[in-house]
């Protein structure tokens, strides 16, 4: 079972992520908007992780976000939610590799593609394999992990705090869009940063006390992932020229050159690593359970029940890795952060409508809930708003994607249906 702090650690483990190592070149672009873009969306993911501590309170079966919508809109809904949430937790696999390969270069130098490959391989298995042990076990490897890899993210921005420019950190790249609109595409982005806050959520009925611990592991975490990339924005912005951070595969460590010089760009691109691989092990824990509960829903095909001795969800954690492979391919471009930046779009887009799907099922429960207050609608309201505005900058090739990846699921659907 995963206690509170394991918990905290899972939360903060999967949002301090590849998001965290990538996002500052993907953001470079917008200058300070970002700034005040990561504040909103730090708001927007603390409501959202509100409306999922009171669905968590009054669901608490494993799965996750299907659960909720499931129990709103019926089992359709809740499958497309479940095959969603499914693929962003194993194309998040394919980021997290990515920024790991990116970090790992920049301290042993350029690698040829079929060594990448096989490091990238070898990384899957070994975590795979951690995750087919009992989750006590992988929820201690995450706490460790989360703590090794935050110190660093913390220590580092608080003493580049020191060398800002202000020149650098007010910078506004000249835009054809509004302020607004800007702001909008910037948060969009930083939704990717955020996705992972509701995973507390989908190993319910592996948590001590889920009712009581689920939602206070989610708001601390939360927390602490948004005080991490507000520092670290700040740190960035205020020392490396945006020009430059666009074109970085390894911000922090370029981060670290800039602050102290010499081989700490090297033991911070190795803390990255880390980053990277604490938040791959997190991601993995929960998405072999995304797969699991929706099978155990009845929603998705039989074979995601099967478990090992120790009772992880072997099947669906297997299955899970090996549909990451071919987007692990990602890393192997020549242009990592356009690469980064496809995947950060498409996920967020994606996540998104999870999220909103989420904050509708809330609101219908809402009719339902006894001694629902004016504070609980507001919530539901303010949530459902947020994502509604931020999805309202989508591009048309971005929606016609995530349309795509909905489409894809029909035959899935079907086969379950009949097998049923």
């Amino acid at each position: 079972m995963l206690g509170f702090w394991q918990l905290v650690a899972l939360v903060v483990g999967n949002l301090v992520g590849s998001g965290v190592l990538m996002l500052p070149a993907t953001l470079a672009p917008y200058g300070s908007i970002s700034f005040s873009g990561w504040v909103v969306a730090s708001i927007g993911a603390i409501l959202l992780s509100l409306v999922f501590c009171q669905l968590c309170s009054k669901h608490p079966r494993t799965g996750g976000p299907h659960v909720y919508v499931e129990e709103a809109f019926g089992k359709n809904a809740g499958f497309y939610i479940a095959w969603v949430y499914w693929i962003l937790a194993w194309i998040g696999y394919a980021a997290l590799v990515s920024a790991a390969m990116g970090c790992l270069t920049t301290v042993c130098g350029p690698l040829s593609k079929p060594v990448l490959m096989a490091i990238e391989v070898l990384i899957i298995v070994v975590f795979t394999t951690i995750n087919l042990c009992q989750i006590s076990f992988a929820g201690r490897i995450e706490l460790v992990l989360t703590v090794v890899k935050v110190l660093p993210l913390i220590i580092l921005p608080v003493i580049a705090l020191f060398s800002v420019k202000s020149e650098y950190l007010f910078s506004m790249p000249s835009s054809d869009k509004s302020y607004t609109s800007s702001m909008a595409s910037a948060v969009m982005l930083m939704i990717f940063a955020f996705m992972g806050f509701e995973t507390a959520t989908v190993p319910s009925e592996e948590v001590e006390n889920p009712r009581k611990t689920i939602p206070k592991a989610t708001i601390v975490g939360t927390l602490i992932a948004a005080g991490i990339y507000l520092l670290g924005t700040i740190s960035m912005l205020g020392n490396i020229p945006f020009g430059e951070l666009a074109q970085s595969k390894a911000p922090y460590a370029d981060l670290a050159a800039r602050v102290f010089g010499g081989n700490w760009q090297c033991f911070v691109a190795g803390a990255g690593v880390l980053c990277a691989l604490g938040a791959l092990n997190g991601w993995m824990l929960i998405g072999g359970r995304i797969a699991y509960g929706a099978a155990k829903d009845g929603i998705f095909p039989k074979i995601f029940l099967k478990k090992d001795k120790y009772g992880a969800p072997s099947a669906a954690i297997i299955i899970s890795s090996m549909c990451t492979i071919p987007f692990m391919m990602l890393s192997l471009s020549e242009s990592l952060v356009e690469q980064f930046n496809f995947v950060v779009s498409i996920s967020s887009s994606l996540v998104l409508i999870v999220y909103l799907a989420c904050a509708l099922a809330y609101l219908k429960f809402l009719k339902e809930y006894a001694h629902s207050k004016l504070k609980h609608w507001l919530l539901g309201f303010a949530s459902t708003a947020f994502c509604l505005w931020v999805l309202s900058s989508i591009s048309l090739e971005m929606t016609m994607y995530s349309l795509t990846v909905f489409l894809v699921g029909i035959p899935l659907r079907m086969y379950v249906r009949k097998s049923i």
